[in-house]
């Protein structure tokens, strides 16, 4: 094996290693829906259609 093959194993090795990291940390999260006060909220001020749109942007807001 050549210098630069184990060069290129050890930046795969890394790599693989970051990306596990990474996906662990994104697997932790977990959803955050809404509360039946947020659900109340959102039912007394808005129309059905208006009602849709700002469930969204709650469950949005929520998680990010």
């Amino acid at each position: 094996m050549t210098e630069e093959d184990e060069e290129f194993n050890r930046i795969e090795r890394e790599a693989t290693m970051r990306k596990a990291a990474v996906a662990a940390t994104v697997a932790k999260r977990e959803w955050a829906g809404l509360t039946d006060k947020e659900m109340d909220e959102l039912v007394n001020r808005f129309a059905r259609y208006e009602l849709v749109r700002a469930v969204e942007a709650r469950l949005r807001e929520n998680n990010t």
